[in-house]
């Protein structure tokens, strides 16, 4: 593919870096654009809580097509140390599950996800939405957010587009080190903590809850970044 091509696109940095050094692709060849997001304005979260029911609560969000792999039982079972620190703490699970796994299994591992939220106590503190929605929609969600999440299992993953948009509308992230949340949230742009930790999601999550001036900051500095991540660029 490499040879028949005039340019090989890639989205990340470690993208390029594979394809020079492990297929031999030739560095002149290669081209880096950075996944697309909307053009969103900076804006507080506040504004855009009451649509969803979560006014005057602090939110933390994960969306795309649930599957295994996205981790999100990790994070379930980090919601009962962060609602201790911080009552009013809601999880928003947005997305449905992906086609490939309703065809295979129906819907066991949402099931299992709901299921878990009843053993632990939390079912007030975690909302699922079983849709998909379309980008304005996404955008309104990503918005009301105070902090994004990705608890992610697969290290091997080159590029997240949920992780890109959350990242470009300035959301402050916390996400397991795959390789495109290594690269974007590198030297403080975002929190990284290991793969199926949730006392570590919790902590970090926290630590960003009870920060105001820290939380703030890393949501200006993910938004100016990502300027350069629009679609018009």
């Amino acid at each position: 593919l490499a040879e028949r091509s005039a340019r090989v696109v890639v989205m990340t940095e470690r993208a390029r870096t594979f394809l020079r050094d492990l297929y031999g692709v030739p560095e002149a060849k290669i081209d880096l654009i950075a996944h697309g997001i909307p053009d969103t304005p900076f804006v507080a979260p506040d504004r855009y809580k009451d649509q969803f029911g979560v006014a005057g609560r602090l939110v933390a969000l994960t969306f795309g097509l649930l599957s295994p792999n996205k981790g999100i039982e990790h994070m379930l079972r980090a919601v009962p140390q962060i609602v201790a620190a911080f009552p009013n703490f809601v999880y928003l699970v947005l997305g449905a599950t992906h086609p490939e796994l309703v065809r295979n299994q129906g819907e066991r591992y949402r099931l299992s996800l709901e299921r878990l939220a009843r053993d632990l106590g939390i079912q007030k503190h975690v909302i699922f939405y079983n849709r998909f929605v379309d980008l304005d929609e996404l955008t309104q969600f990503i918005r009301a957010a105070d902090v994004y999440v990705t608890p992610y299992l697969n290290p091997a993953q080159i590029t997240s587009g949920t992780l890109a948009y959350s990242f470009g509308c300035g959301k402050p992230v916390v996400s397991t080190p795959y390789w495109h949340a290594e690269e974007l949230l590198a030297d403080g742009r975002g929190v990284v903590v290991p793969f199926s930790d949730p006392a570590a999601l919790a902590r970090e999550v926290c630590g960003l809850l009870g920060d105001d001036a820290r939380r703030l900051a890393m949501s200006e500095r993910a938004y100016a970044l990502g300027r350069d991540m629009i679609w018009a660029r």
